[in-house]
């Protein structure tokens, strides 16, 4: 299925593509009942006749239809349009995180926030035995009111689905899965926090933990190399930080965090803290100042003094 700008088919007007992902094209679209935008997916031209990608998009349809959550991208209607299996979902306006990454580090009040809202939508999966799988930068959007929306569930299963894992299958961005993701092995929610971990640790410094040249050197890096303290990185971080972020980005998920509440708590410390931690030293340089004046002041009055005395 293929849309342009200003077409009209069925209830919807195609404003333009937002993008090509790999599960389909993504549209913006007004919706000429309700007259709100939304994003519409339909599989591309091939995809609508290939039952694998119907069914992939129908798994998703059902995983996002049980899921409601202010940082959570919302399924509108699933239908049929012009012959074509489609998805409307919020039109979530604003930058990825990938776009605001690439102008560099986010400041550190910021990354936490942003990322206590990917926390806040991921325990709600969580909640429901969803796990994610596919969590990469491109799919957090930033609303201009900072709002995060989280998406991209097209790889999204529940944790009882016996295909969750297909040994010798690698699955998601190769610069975000978690090391179990990479062998193949069982998943849970902890395979996302090793995700979000990526995400964080990219929010504070502009860069991903592992910058590897190709996806095989970034699978192997997931699987065997330490990532970098992100201070290392990025000097300007407060040092709570990294423990944090190196925590989430563990190899064995038994020494990460063990659920998205105990990374959010994690997150929430150091933002307190930050927030009220006294400006340490700043009225220090100039009340040094004053006293320095201070002494020049008084040498000064001392000597007026005495040559007024002496004449």
């Amino acid at each position: 299925m293929s849309l342009a700008a200003n077409q009209v088919v069925g209830n919807y007007e195609c404003l333009g593509i937002i993008g090509k992902p790999r599960a389909g094209v993504t549209y913006k679209v007004r919706n000429l009942a309700t007259g709100e935008l939304e994003a519409l997916r339909a599989l591309p031209g091939a995809g609508s006749r290939d039952p694998e990608s119907v069914e992939r998009l129908l798994r998703e349809i059902r995983v996002q239809a049980r899921l409601s959550h202010p940082n959570i991208i919302a399924l509108h209607d699933a239908f049929e349009l012009d012959g074509h299996l489609v998805m409307t979902t919020d039109f979530a306006e604003g930058p990825t995180l990938a776009e605001l990454c690439s102008r560099g580090p986010l400041p550190p009040r910021d990354a936490i926030r942003v990322m206590i809202q990917v926390l806040n939508g991921l325990e709600e999966a969580h909640a429901l035995a969803i796990v994610h799988r596919g969590i990469s930068a491109e799919h957090v959007i930033v609303t201009s009111d900072g709002t995060v929306k989280l998406g991209g569930f097209d790889l999204a299963k529940p944790a009882s689905d016996a295909t969750l894992t297909q040994v010798g299958a690698t699955i998601g961005n190769p610069r975000y899965i978690s090391p179990e993701q990479v062998a193949g092995r069982a998943l849970d929610a902890r395979s996302d926090l090793y995700s979000a971990g990526v995400l964080l640790y990219q929010a504070l410094t502009g860069k991903l933990p592992f910058e590897a040249e190709s996806d095989f050197d970034a699978l192997a890096a997931q699987v065997a190399s330490p990532p970098r303290p992100p201070s290392a990185v990025n000097p300007e971080l407060p040092p709570e930080l990294d423990g944090i972020v190196l925590q989430a980005l563990m190899k064995n998920p038994d020494e990460r965090f063990q659920n998205a509440g105990e990374f959010r708590a994690a997150l929430e410390a150091v933002e307190t803290a930050t927030q009220t931690a006294p400006p340490a030293r700043a009225p220090k340089r100039p009340l040094r100042m004053w006293l320095v004046f201070g002494c020049f002041a008084v040498l000064i009055g001392l000597a007026v003094v005495s040559w007024v005395a002496l004449h």
